[in-house]
């Protein structure tokens, strides 16, 4: 008699039930992996704002004073803030920090005696010496120069402005060759504005760390350097204005305002006279120039002026932002 063999072998129903299972660990584990390299990309934006804290710190031991957020700003048309004919620069401060942040190469190719940038107020003339771009004024290639550091990880944001000829937001009219490189992480300062005044003339009960043209020593941190904001995060993509520039100022934005009252991560978008829930929101850009956000969930990263960096939730008061951000109001923060 013949032995019949049994075939051994799935059958369609038991391939489809492991095909099922297999997906719904996949499903299972596909946000854990997800959040870890959020993790990861967060730890490294972490490590940026800790470099860039050390960089400031080590900036003001050196020459007893922290840098100006920037210095001579062509947008600058009222108050006391005026630089004056031929005097324009357009400098950011972090072009003063670059050889505090290991990049001294960078700093050695700038010329700090002339602009960085292009806006000049009406009125004011042309920039004394060569602008950017110009023979003798190599500070376009500078400005222009993606540093690592000054980039969060978790913003997938352009890293360079988009081409424009427009002399408001371009380092050198007329050029589309270069253009600013973004930065994530910028100065705690007062929102400017065409009539803001020098940070020494500001009113020292609401004067954020960084200003116009002057800026402060350790001492004049009177509500403590670890209750006081130094460096806020915010995104390389915007809704309304332009994101900002780590070498240069422009028309809008010379470093991010903790303190603006919509808060961290306001993203609404168009009709802004319109009620808040009556406007859309973008989730890759902020809707506001000089504001403080990020895409690691639930908030922001602020640099603090003991060096320290800290997370600080959207959902956080504003009041509480403001006296984390005004250097000397007496209302020191514990926990928040």
């Amino acid at each position: 008699m013949r032995c019949r063999r049994r075939r051994s072998g799935f059958t369609l129903v038991e391939l489809l039930v492991v095909i099922a299972i297999i997906g719904v660990m996949v499903g299972l584990l596909l946000p854990a992996v997800q959040a870890a390299r959020e993790a990861a990309r967060r730890m490294s934006c972490s490590n940026n704002m800790r470099q860039l804290g050390l960089g400031l710190l080590n900036y003001e031991s050196a020459y007893k004073k922290f840098p100006y957020a920037s210095l001579q700003n062509g947008s600058i048309t009222a108050g006391s803030g005026i630089p004056g004919d031929l005097r324009v620069r357009n400098h950011k401060g972090w072009l003063m920090v670059l050889p505090f942040i290991e990049q001294q190469a960078l700093y050695d190719l700038a010329d700090t005696r002339l602009a960085t940038g292009a806006y000049v107020r009406p009125g004011a003339g042309s920039i004394g010496g060569p602008r950017p771009g110009e023979p003798g004024n190599a500070n376009d290639i500078v400005v222009s120069t993606v540093v690592e550091t000054f980039l969060c990880p978790s913003d997938p944001g352009p890293t360079n402005y988009l081409t424009t000829t427009s002399a408001n937001y371009s380092i050198s009219p007329g050029t589309t060759t270069l253009q600013g490189a973004f930065t994530n992480y910028d100065f705690s300062v007062r929102r400017f504005s065409s009539s803001s005044p020098k940070w020494s003339q500001e009113n020292p009960l609401d004067r954020r760390m960084f200003g116009l043209d002057d800026s402060p020593r350790i001492r004049d941190l009177i509500d403590g350097t670890s209750n006081t904001i130094m460096v806020a995060e915010t995104l390389r993509n915007v809704i309304n204005g332009v994101a900002q520039t780590w070498g240069y100022a422009k028309w809008v934005g010379s470093g991010v305002d903790p303190a603006w009252w919509r808060g961290i991560n306001d993203r609404m978008c168009c009709g802004w006279d319109s009620p808040p829930n009556a406007r859309p929101q973008l989730p890759s850009r902020l809707g506001e120039w000089s504001t403080a956000g990020s895409l690691h969930p639930g908030g922001a990263q602020f640099t603090f002026g003991d060096g320290s960096v800290r997370m600080i939730s959207d959902s956080v008061e504003i009041l509480t932002l403001q006296r984390l951000a005004f250097i000397a109001d007496g209302q020191v923060i514990g926990e928040f």
